[in-house]
């Protein structure tokens, strides 16, 4: 194999593929990634044998060929090379590729493995399939992805679940302390004994680093796999074979108490709440309490002190409302929305809030409350 491209393109892919080695490879040819020429591209592959990518380059190619090379090596070596062409020519006496720069004045040597050796890349997933515009789908998935569960913790709820339904699709995720849902109109023609896909954080993550605002990104998936694709990448992943819960069940049919709110002022106010971390918790609670037109915040902390303000709200408010909860899951919302009004729905101290933007049912996150040791309750 004998190519010519340019540091930066080759730069930019191996950032990417070098993101889907794993940390710790039960094989070390996975700590590479194959190269191999296709039409007038280069295409480099990298999988950790869940999550694998696919992504072309356009390339000058001289001598055609395929090579496996070590990718976090080879990413380093480009973010440090000054910018131009670099030329990559592959000796299969030596099992050596070698990378010249600097008008082929300079000139380094990466050993390699051979191709035969490296494992299958999961094939493009076929079957049913919906296209999103990738500046829509980065919005999309922003409102949805931080409330997944982290995989070492709750590695059955460490993804966002795709549910289709009868001309509209449902993102959710929940990490069992909070959940966010968003509802997207959607025609979506569908065999009627479907009802979703649950596709991992780190695949969702992943498609929205790699997806462009122009691109169009086409998600096709079956029964046990996912895959993202854009004209650059195809990105697969294994679905997870979990049931997700019946997140329908935990949304409240109406509210004990419903006002209005500033968003930026709620945002700033909990901000400063989150400050205050009492250690045996490791993270700050929040108390809402709403009355008389308004919204108090207030948080303490033995060691560090306590903070209340308030903040005016709108809505028909008859009695008090007061309930605690995690001041971090308060926030993550709010640097989500993009109304400037939002609507908070309050049910008691032992029951959850839920956040809606004014005038726009599409999207809601819901947030338990926290069980304080010398709560009334």
């Amino acid at each position: 194999m004998k190519i010519q491209c340019t540091r930066e393109d080759l730069a930019q892919a191996m950032a990417a593929l070098g993101r889907i080695v794993p940390s710790r490879a039960s094989l070390p040819i996975l700590n590479g990634c194959l190269m191999f020429t296709q039409d007038g591209m280069l295409v480099m592959q990298s999988t950790d044998l869940d999550l694998s990518l696919t992504i072309k380059i356009p390339v000058m190619v001289q001598q055609e060929g395929s090579t496996v090379v070590p990718t976090r090596y080879l990413l380093d070596l480009m973010r440090r090379l000054p910018d131009g062409e670099v030329d990559l020519n592959w000796n299969d006496l030596s099992n050596q590729l070698e990378i010249t720069y600097n008008n082929n004045r300079s000139s380094i040597r990466l050993n390699t493995w051979s191709p035969a050796d490296y494992p299958s890349i999961h094939p493009r997933a076929r079957g049913n399939s919906l296209k999103i515009d990738g500046k829509m789908w980065k919005n999309i998935i922003k409102k949805v992805i931080f409330a997944a569960a982290s995989r070492e913790i709750r590695p059955n709820y460490a993804g966002v679940y795709f549910h289709l339904r009868e001309g509209q699709l449902n993102l959710v995720a929940t990490d069992t302390y909070r959940l966010s849902l968003l509802t997207l109109p959607y025609p979506i023609d569908i065999d009627p004994s479907e009802t979703g896909f649950f596709v991992p954080t780190e695949a969702i993550t992943e498609a929205s680093r790699l997806v462009e605002d122009k691109d169009h990104l086409e998600i096709t998936w079956d029964l046990k796999l996912v895959s993202f694709q854009t004209e650059r990448f195809v990105l697969t992943s294994r679905l997870i074979d979990a049931q997700f819960p019946s997140y329908e069940k935990v949304i409240p049919g109406s509210a004990e108490m419903e006002v209005y709110a500033d968003r930026e002022a709620l945002e700033a106010c909990l901000e400063r709440a989150s400050l205050f971390v009492a250690p045996p918790e490791h993270f700050a609670v929040t108390e809402l309490k709403v009355g008389d037109s308004t919204l108090c915040i207030a948080a303490q902390a033995a060691q560090v002190g306590s903070i209340c303000e308030e903040i005016p709200v709108e809505g028909p408010i008859e009695g008090e409302c007061v309930a605690s909860f995690n001041t971090r899951f308060l926030l993550d919302p709010l640097k989500a929305m993009d109304q400037q009004k939002i609507k908070l729905c309050l049910n008691g101290p032992s029951g959850p809030v839920v956040y809606l933007e004014k005038g726009d049912a599409s999207y809601l996150h819901l947030v338990l409350p926290v069980c304080r040791v010398n709560s009334p309750e």
